[in-house]
């Protein structure tokens, strides 16, 4: 597996992936997929395709938010999903916030989305739960050890 710099021909599928995998949750709300919104946050965000060889599985996508590293979506094919990618995209994001110096490693999930249990396993722990989602950081070792 490997990380690389996402470009503007990957929009697309990270686009419909993020829609199909949210469309639960946003419905439960009564939340309608934004596409311009979703456009924005693409300039905004640092986005990478999760590759598996030549074959995209996903995407990361990260935002600094004060002191922290944001996770601000993490989006796998569903039919790569229960393979370790998550796991191993984690530790790669746990290991850019080292780098980049940040020592809180953040993301908000809703709290019936099954990666909830993933992230605790991981060592996420839940910070606070406002406005129905749960926000949930995890403490970055800056001292050179590797995340586990």
């Amino acid at each position: 597996l490997s990380l690389r710099p996402a470009d503007a021909d990957d929009m697309a599928l990270s686009e419909s992936l993020g829609q199909l995998s949210m469309a639960s949750y946003r419905a439960t709300r009564g939340v309608s997929w934004e596409p311009a919104r979703f456009r924005a946050s693409w300039a905004e965000f640092e986005n990478l395709a999760i590759m598996d060889r030549q074959q995209c599985c996903g995407f990361l996508r990260l935002r600094q938010e004060g002191d922290a590293l944001a996770i601000r979506d993490l989006q796998i094919k569903p039919e790569l999903q229960g393979r370790g990618i998550g796991s191993w995209v984690i530790a790669q994001a746990i290991r850019m916030a080292a780098e980049r110096g940040h020592a809180v490693l953040q993301l908000r999930v809703y709290p019936e989305n099954p990666a909830i249990a993933l992230y605790a396993r991981l060592g996420f722990v839940t910070e606070r739960v406002e406005d129905g989602v749960v926000h949930m950081r995890f403490s970055v070792p800056l001292d050179g050890r590797q995340p586990r």
